[in-house]
């Protein structure tokens, strides 16, 4: 196998390029921006773990005038633009802030690490600020700021002062790039301190968004855009590129192309069918787009040996954002009408809603096309059509993230159903024993469905889906199988056994027999566990279920 040295955990363009690991080349992004469209405040909103701080870094990298970047940018695309060179590389004065570690349990603490992160700016801005012609009133600000000991509102202004002592130093604009803007005020979301924590970010934002002779223009990056409707004028400016937006759709992420291009380079094009089915699916704007921490994480994982044949991919990317599960966290039972479109999403088909791509994080919750906006930017849903409309229909993107789904809906439901109940159904199943199954779910029924509207198919499908991903097994839901789509199969590849359920539910009790013999009849006349016959599965267990209400009857069928 022809190895490709990757470095999945750097976030750092020049570390990238000095170390010599894999880079898919995005650095065209720089002549557009810079040359075609620019705009003198922007936003780039994509999910965690795309690439935003590889995209702000290769930015400074490339403005900087204390660098020089001939070497790291060699052979990469902006280099065929001579004239966007000559005229940008190391040429502007750049203040890179990131705001990905100020959070804190308070206000105060909040406050107390934008303190230390402006004092490392300023230590490292020092030297090189000591050779300009700087009014001695400035500097005793940013003394104080160094110290860390500069009061509420000379800290929260501190990009204001920095900029202008840099046009004094150099005569020239800064550009000012501020990484993950919005993780403050995610981290304080839902807390008696959001209002300050918030107040306190887009007052430092209108100190440079604004009409300033000292900022050539400012680059965001963030999740969400959630600034639009600030009280502070100098921050409704910046122009939004979110993932409903065609422009620069495909220049953070990686296309179909880019990652065609990693799996031949690293001599894994057979792998290109799994990483589509678990990574694909995103639509940016017009583009359709992957996921580079869960791509680059898998071939590392096959490269390196630790991937696993008996468990499959994984899902990497969903453990990367602690803010964005909490997301997903808050919303299963919250919202009227939320459960009912979530069952159809993770049932493979999609939801139709009005997207707001310009939501605060305090408004999340309060209606439920609202979550699904969030979802929407945090990288769990995409757009299920290219073009943008009234209202957007919204899909779950691959099946990485429905697995992500998957695991939800077990770790809300643990706290509803005592786990033995859900151990005895698992374990009856698997044993062929279909009245002691019955029994089980019986069980779990009456404790789980109480906050449901009305009773349908999908809600008993959400329950045993969630249930089997909560005990580490591989669920299909409605894929192909045989002669049609069965409800779920559920895999166990280390014992190579399989089981095939097919779900029906009826609106009176009466018709429960006659439901549970049709059911009976699809899972042979459909021929559903022929998929498993063929990869191998040599226990197949069939069951048709039916329910009413919460009620169930469960038939084995041999």
């Amino acid at each position: 196998m022809q190895k490709v040295r990757i470095d999945e955990s750097c976030d750092s363009f020049w570390k990238i390029r000095t170390s010599h690991a894999y880079y898919v080349d995005k650095t065209e992004m720089l002549h557009r921006y810079l040359t075609e469209n620019f705009k003198a405040a922007v936003l780039f909103a994509r999910p965690r773990r795309f690439g935003k701080t590889i995209t702000m870094t290769m930015f400074r990298d490339f403005l900087d005038i204390r660098q020089k970047s001939d070497d790291i940018f060699a052979g990469t695309k902006i280099m065929e633009h001579p004239q966007t060179v000559a005229a940008y590389m190391n040429q502007f004065p750049v203040v890179f802030l990131s705001l990905k570690e100020i959070h804190g349990d308070s206000y105060d603490n909040t406050l107390a690490n934008l303190r230390i992160q402006a004092a490392n700016i300023c230590k490292d801005l020092e030297t090189d600020l000591q050779q300009g012609s700087i009014n001695p009133y400035d500097w005793n600000l940013f003394s104080a700021l160094a110290d860390q000991k500069a009061d509420e509102s000379n800290t929260i202004a501190f990009l204001d002062l920095l900029t202008r002592m840099l046009f004094a130093r150099y005569q020239r604009p800064a550009f000012v790039l501020i990484d993950e803007y919005d993780v403050p005020m995610a981290k304080a979301a839902g807390t008696a301190d959001y209002d300050k924590v918030r107040d306190m970010v887009e007052h430092m934002l209108s100190y440079v968004c604004k009409t300033n002779e000292h900022v050539k223009a400012v680059l965001l990056s963030g999740c969400l855009y959630t600034v639009k409707n600030s009280t502070y004028t100098g921050v409704n400016n910046i122009i939004p590129y979110t993932v409903l937006s065609p422009n620069y759709a495909a220049d953070i992420g990686f296309t179909d192309a880019d990652v065609q291009k990693l799996l031949s380079d690293a001599d894994l094009q057979d792998h290109y069918e799994t990483v589509q089915e678990w990574y694909d699916g995103y639509l940016f704007g017009r583009e359709r787009m992957y996921c580079p921490w869960d791509v680059l994480r898998y071939v590392s994982a096959v490269q390196d040996g630790s991937y696993s044949e008996a468990m499959g991919p994984e899902s990497y990317w969903v453990n990367t954002s602690e803010t964005s599960l909490e997301v997903v966290h808050g919303f299963l039972g919250k919202t009227p009408g939320v459960m009912e479109s979530f069952e159809q999403l993770l049932a493979g088909k999609s939801i139709d809603c009005v997207v707001n791509d310009s939501l605060p994080y305090h408004l999340i919750y309060e209606k439920g096309e609202n979550i699904w906006s969030a979802l929407l930017e945090t990288g769990y849903l995409t757009k299920a059509l290219p073009e943008r409309m009234a209202r957007m229909p919204l899909r779950i993107p691959n099946r990485g993230i429905q697995d992500v789904f998957r695991q939800e809906v077990w770790d809300y439901f643990q706290d509803k159903v005592e786990n033995a109940f859900v151990r005895d159904l698992v374990n009856t199943l698997w044993a062929g024993e279909a009245q002691q199954a019955e029994a089980a779910l019986n069980q779990i029924l009456e404790a789980t469905l109480s906050f449901y509207h009305e009773y349908h198919e999908y809600s008993y499908h959400l329950i045993l889906d969630g249930f089997f991903t909560g005990f580490g097994y591989q669920v299909l839901s409605e894929q192909e199988a045989g002669y049609g789509r069965s409800d779920l199969i559920v895999l166990d590849p280390a014992r190579e056994r399989a089981l095939i359920l097919e779900l029906k539910h009826v609106t009176a009790e009466e018709k429960m027999a006659q439901a549970l013999s049709e059911a009976t009849s699809q899972i042979i006349r459909q021929k559903y566990e022929s998929n498993a016959t063929y990869h191998g599965y040599t226990t197949r267990l069939k069951y048709a279920i039916v329910c009413h209400q919460k009620k169930a009857s469960v038939a084995f069928i041999a």
